[in-house]
């Protein structure tokens, strides 16, 4: 009997409690609940600019990344090109310092007849460009799109084994010659060595040498160029 009378007990209280609520004066309700301010909408634009500092903040941390792009899988195999001596190379290298002034400059067809040589389609037609003897290794020339600048491109000149090398002073002396202005960093893990001058049209051409220490540095690894628009 005692356990009926607690099952009836039970829904008669939430019945009277619910009367009591209703009974209650207007001007009585319960204090609603407060909830912090809205959070602003995230834009295109915010995801875009931690995106773009997140990438900086990996690109000066990784050693060597600045030599050979990082791609979660291996890049498209070149065709072969002509076999070419280190004087040679340094000689293309100035060639095309020279010769880019602003972004149609920068297309393969143009590098390449700068370059005088070929730089055909890679085999999945993502680059364009052209590998070959040097030493007791290769170099290649490559052409592809630009990773800060859509509507350009980035010419690079690398060489595997990394131990191959080019003479930093041949490479700087006529870029220097040709008022470039040098910057050399002085903290983090960037091997490389900023040249640059403006050009045409507010661009500046950018030309990074990776080098094997940055205080007395003797070879260069790598060299890339960049066209940006040039900072106010």
């Amino acid at each position: 009997a005692m356990d009926s009378y607690r099952d009836i007990q039970a829904p008669v209280v939430w019945l009277l409690a619910g009367l009591l609520a209703l009974a209650a004066p207007a001007g009585a309700q319960a204090p609603q609940p407060q909830w912090p301010d809205p959070i602003p909408p995230i834009t295109d634009a915010d995801v875009q600019r931690e995106q773009d500092k997140a990438a900086a903040i990996v690109d000066s941390l990784i050693p060597g990344a600045h030599g050979r792009v990082l791609t979660l899988k291996d890049d498209p195999l070149l065709k072969p090109g002509p076999a070419l001596s280190a004087s040679r190379l340094i000689e293309q290298v100035h060639s095309l310092a020279r010769a880019l002034r602003r972004h149609a400059d920068i297309e393969p067809d143009r590098v390449q007849r700068v370059l005088g040589i070929a730089l055909p389609h890679d085999a999945e037609g993502q680059r364009r460009g052209t590998t070959g003897t040097f030493d007791p290794g290769t170099y290649a020339w490559t052409v592809s799109r630009s990773s800060f600048v859509p509507e350009a491109n980035t010419v690079r000149l690398s060489l595997d084994p990394p131990t191959l090398c080019l003479s930093v002073d041949e490479l700087k002396a006529p870029l220097l010659a040709d008022r470039f202005k040098m910057y050399v960093p002085t903290f983090g893990d960037d091997d490389r060595i900023l040249f640059y001058k403006p050009v045409e049209s507010q661009l500046t051409l950018y030309v990074y040498i990776a080098v094997d220490r940055l205080d007395t540095p003797t070879c260069g690894r790598t060299v890339t160029f960049d066209i940006a628009p040039s900072d106010d």
